[in-house]
């Protein structure tokens, strides 16, 4: 692994963005939010969706159309990802970037990265593949393809050690958008002017419900959630709606909020949570909470096979131990969900939360992911 070097000029002022899923815009929408801070008359194109398209980016494709989870939905829709794969090309070679960045979703764009080295165009990648969960021969292919890797978690590099490739950890994106939050007051905005602003009655604790932000998650995860929140009619189930999706994606009769998670993890009591990028932001924010996953059978039997790791929580993963409980599959069911989530809610629960907060941010203290990322991008080389 070769240790990056310092950005010394500026060399770009056309940037295309990859990126299939909403965590993914949110975050590049960042690098181009600090990129025009840097240099304002940059000009960006990429598939992405809401966030990307808010700091001016122009959309060829929508990350709505491109979340895709598990093998067998990869395989259903193998059409249209190479339409889309082949419609990005020629929208590249049309555009002539100097740089593309291309933002998790590996499947799709290691393709594309091998296919832009083969044009003489540079790749930086910001958010790794889980080359140390499965798929390792994937490294030797990104020090062939890739220009610079940047990473968001603090034992990848380690990973990368025996290849030439420029890797560089960046800190967690996370890390500076919730202390910010707490910064500027948003965090404790007024319990009872938010409920009142969003329709949920005065009284009463809040559940978080997150079943996931892809179509196939929500439609495998909201009803095993719904259920396991009937196991405490004491308190009021609320659904946080994925950025992306509209209220025809849920089909449920609870309280579906958009726009409105961050104030769930700040008032709720405790929340089910499918696992993804929401179980940090979640744990980051101090709420105490159980990991809900299910997937097609089919899906869940090549993860096993092919996979090396004890968790899937993020959470779990940086502290190498089972700080939140995990239901997979076969043990993800309402009554299991719910036996969990009375462990967590009780003292012993609680006390294990506080010390277990304590320990995570000192792991991802690292701040500024995605303006290192930007002042990177701005190098010539």
């Amino acid at each position: 692994m070769r240790p990056a070097s310092e950005t010394t000029s500026v060399g770009l002022s056309r940037l295309y963005i990859v990126t299939g899923e909403p965590s993914g815009d949110v975050h590049a929408a960042a690098v181009v939010r600090a990129l025009k801070e840097l240099t304002p008359e940059i000009q960006v194109r990429a598939m992405g969706g809401d966030a990307l398209a808010a700091e001016g980016a122009e959309l060829v494709e929508h990350v709505r159309n491109t979340a895709i989870m598990g093998f067998a939905e990869v395989v259903r829709k193998l059409g249209f990802i190479r339409r889309l794969m082949d419609r990005v090309k020629e929208d590249i070679l049309a555009f002539h970037p100097d740089r593309i960045l291309v933002v998790d979703y590996p499947g799709f764009n290691l393709r594309l990265a091998t296919w832009a080295r083969e044009q003489g165009l540079a790749v930086d990648m910001y958010i790794a593949p889980q080359v140390w969960a499965w798929k390792r021969g994937r490294i030797h292919r990104m020090a062939r393809d890739l220009d610079r890797l940047y990473v968001i978690l603090p034992f990848e590099p380690e990973h990368y050690a025996d290849v030439d490739l420029q890797v560089e950890y960046v800190g967690h994106p996370l890390a500076d958008a919730i202390p910010a939050a707490w910064a500027t007051g948003e965090h404790g905005a007024d319990e009872a002017e938010w409920r009142k602003r969003v329709g949920l009655p005065p009284e009463g604790e809040i559940l978080a419900l997150l079943p996931g932000s892809r179509p196939q998650e929500i439609d495998r995860m909201l009803t095993c959630l719904t259920e396991a929140a009937q196991h405490f009619p004491a308190l009021i189930p609320v659904v946080a709606g994925a950025p992306g999706r509209s209220a025809s994606d849920y089909a449920t009769d609870l309280p579906v909020l958009f726009g409105e998670t961050q104030a769930l993890y700040r008032f709720a009591v405790a929340g089910i949570v499918t696992s993804g990028t929401a179980t940090l932001e979640a744990a980051l924010h101090g709420l105490p909470q159980v990991v809900a996953y299910r997937t097609s059978p089919l899906t869940y039997t090549l993860a096993r096979l092919f996979t090396r790791v004890r968790f899937i929580s993020l959470v779990n993963l940086v502290l190498d131990r089972e700080a939140l409980p995990e239901r997979i599959q076969g043990a993800c069911t309402p009554v299991q969900l719910a036996r969990a989530l009375e462990d967590v809610l009780s003292p012993e629960g609680r006390a294990r939360l506080e010390q277990d907060q304590v320990d995570l941010r000192g792991r991802l203290a690292k701040k500024g992911a995605a303006a290192s990322v930007a002042r990177n991008l701005l190098r010539e080389d």
